[in-house]
């Protein structure tokens, strides 16, 4: 390890702070507390702004190593006894597995708040140790983990992206047809303001008040303003079911695809 690895990693200037978005004192003193620590309004912190990469690099190239000799060459570059130093020393499990348990053939490591969890585990460390030759180890079974994942959910975004071409069909910039438990209906879209946020007003397909609906990632099961409509700056103000007259006009029909 090169001797000035410390410098490389912690001596940057440290990010956050400012003046910018303070709170200021109320205008009336009678709303004032009685009592205020300097730090309460102080909303924005600095934190400290690590370069890990270069540790990072460095435990790739001791695969292989005991690593107790490589543990001994960080500790000997990195001092635990000045306060900033110990932090780099605190981000180690972050990249090591250094407790690993073989219970009944399978690796596991403890996965603090979720207990012990397979070595294998999507959150699991880029590196391990060992538990029998005690050898520092790339994590393989992690990584076909996450490649497993992003092959299953590159297929279930292609699956998505070909069920709306079956099942939406766009007029113009704010007309958009949706096909919903088999049933066409008329979407209109309306831009996402902070107007309409304030307003709390409700998407017409999710249900849900503005503030509740993802605009660009889905989560806990409500599509995204990006997946349903194609852009994460709108939502469906209104939304009526197709007549007669109109599926035909559309070339449309109600069921299943």
């Amino acid at each position: 390890m090169r001797a000035d690895m410390y410098k490389v990693i912690v001596e940057r200037p440290r990010r956050g702070g400012g003046m910018r978005g303070e709170d200021s004192a109320p205008i009336d003193l009678d709303d004032s507390p009685r009592q205020e620590g300097l730090r309460r309004r102080h909303r924005r912190h600095k934190w400290l702004n690590e370069n890990l990469a270069p540790l990072r690099r460095y435990l790739a190239s001791q695969v292989g190593r005991p690593w107790d000799k490589v543990f001994s060459d960080i500790c000997a570059g990195i001092d635990r006894r000045n306060t900033v130093q110990r932090h780099i020393h605190q981000h180690l499990e972050d990249f090591v597995a250094i407790r690993v348990y073989d219970v009944d053939g399978v690796f596991q490591i403890d996965g603090r708040w979720r207990g012990r969890v397979p070595l294998a585990d999507h959150w699991a460390p880029k590196f391990y140790v060992h538990p029998r030759h005690g050898l520092l180890c790339v994590n393989e079974d992690r990584i076909q983990t996450r490649r497993d994942y992003a092959r299953k959910r590159k297929a279930s975004l292609r699956a998505a992206r070909e069920d709306r071409c079956v099942n939406r069909r766009i007029l113009d910039a704010s007309t958009q047809l949706h096909r919903i438990d088999g049933v066409w209906y008329r979407v209109e879209l309306s831009a996402i303001t902070n107007e309409a946020m304030l307003d709390r007003k409700t998407d017409a397909l999710r249900k849900l008040p503005l503030d509740r609906c993802p605009r660009n990632i889905a989560m806990k099961g409500v599509a995204s303003s990006l997946d349903l409509f194609g852009s994460p700056d709108v939502y469906a103000s209104r939304k009526r079911q197709l007549k007669a007259r109109e599926l035909r006009q559309y070339g449309l029909v109600n069921g299943e695809a």
